[in-house]
């Protein structure tokens, strides 16, 4: 049995501090995928705290048939999804950390443009394919991982992010950004 389960169980039997353990896991994770599909820290923080607080509730739901860490990767994505409807925001903002960082000021000038063209990039991408990118280059989840949280097939997934992949290409070829296949 893994420690996910391990914590879910003591959980259920009345450990408070499982929670907490859970939380403390998964919490940075949770917030880092929310806040590339709102695009606002405010919203980021109240949806991963939503997101927990759901799981926790459903959490005598959950059967074990994936990890807990992709079921509440799901329940996550489901609030944002959500708020995104609710709100009719698309933004998606990729964090500086992930496109590497340069000296100098026109190549942070540069680095900066190139940033604000994928978030745009990504913004134009239909909403599975935008997540199937989401999910896979910045979080990191395995195809698997990914099909499960999207609730589709991990071929479907593979599509999507081919689909999405080629379309930033073209998106950034028109804009001037060179990327390598």
């Amino acid at each position: 049995m893994d420690e996910d389960l391990r914590l879910v169980e003591r959980y259920i039997a009345g450990d408070a501090d499982a929670v907490e353990d859970l939380v403390m896991k998964y919490q940075r994770q949770i917030y880092a995928v929310l806040y590339r599909m709102t695009g606002n820290t405010e919203d980021a923080r109240d949806l991963t705290q939503t997101a927990f607080v759901r799981a926790m509730e459903g959490v005598r739901g959950f059967r074990g048939d994936s990890s807990f860490k992709t079921w509440l990767y799901q329940i996550a994505i489901n609030a944002g999804l959500n708020h995104l409807k609710q709100n009719r925001r698309q933004e998606v903002e990729l964090e500086e950390s992930l496109m590497g960082h340069h000296s100098g000021a026109l190549s942070t000038i540069i680095e900066k443009e190139r940033r604000v063209s994928i978030k745009k990039g990504l913004d134009e991408l239909p909403e599975r394919q935008r997540l199937a990118v989401i999910l896979r280059a910045y979080e990191g989840l395995s195809c698997a991982e990914t099909a499960q949280v999207m609730g589709c097939t991990e071929g479907a997934v593979k599509a999507h992010y081919h689909h999405a992949v080629k379309k930033l290409r073209e998106i950034l070829k028109e804009r001037g950004y060179a990327i390598r296949p």
